[in-house]
């Protein structure tokens, strides 16, 4: 697997919907605990989100919970923006340690469940995509703090 980082840092706007892979230098610990603090933080700058978290040992789950600050108000003002909202509840962002040597560790993230509605659903479009894209973005941030080396590829 031939990894390279995040053009320009930023994820692309259908990013979210792929695989992404990590060799970090940091325990599995390390890695679970930065994919919480990435999903406990404060997301886009417009788009922010409530998240519930589960983790384990060497795996970690993302459930959304909704918008909120700025975000959530569109959901009132516009009866296809709360649809949009409202099939985004419950989507899931899944994170694993793949393996670890005891050097390096390998894991991954995905989106393993998503709403759709809508024309745009029809199309391919996830719910709330735009909501879910900065905390996955965060993801990649919060595990380069702890090894600016950390190689990233997506697939």
């Amino acid at each position: 697997m031939e990894f390279a980082t995040l053009s320009g840092g930023v994820m692309g706007l259908l990013d979210h919907r792929r695989d992404w892979h990590y060799e970090v230098s940091a325990s599995p610990a390390e890695c679970i605990r930065a994919f919480a603090a990435a999903f406990n933080g404060k997301g886009g700058l417009i788009a922010k989100a409530r998240w519930s978290l589960r983790t384990t040992q060497n795996s970690a789950t993302a459930t959304y919970e909704g918008r909120k600050g700025i975000g959530a108000v569109g959901g009132i003002m516009s009866k296809t923006s709360a649809q949009e909202a409202d099939t985004a509840i419950g989507s899931k962002v899944s994170f694993s340690v793949d393996r670890s040597d005891g050097n390096r560790t390998h894991c991954s993230m995905s989106l393993v469940s998503s709403g759709r509605s809508g024309i745009a659903g029809l199309l391919g479009a996830t719910s709330d995509g735009r909501f879910i894209r900065p905390y996955m973005q965060a993801v990649a941030d919060e595990l380069l703090k702890l090894d600016p080396n950390t190689r990233i590829q997506s697939s």
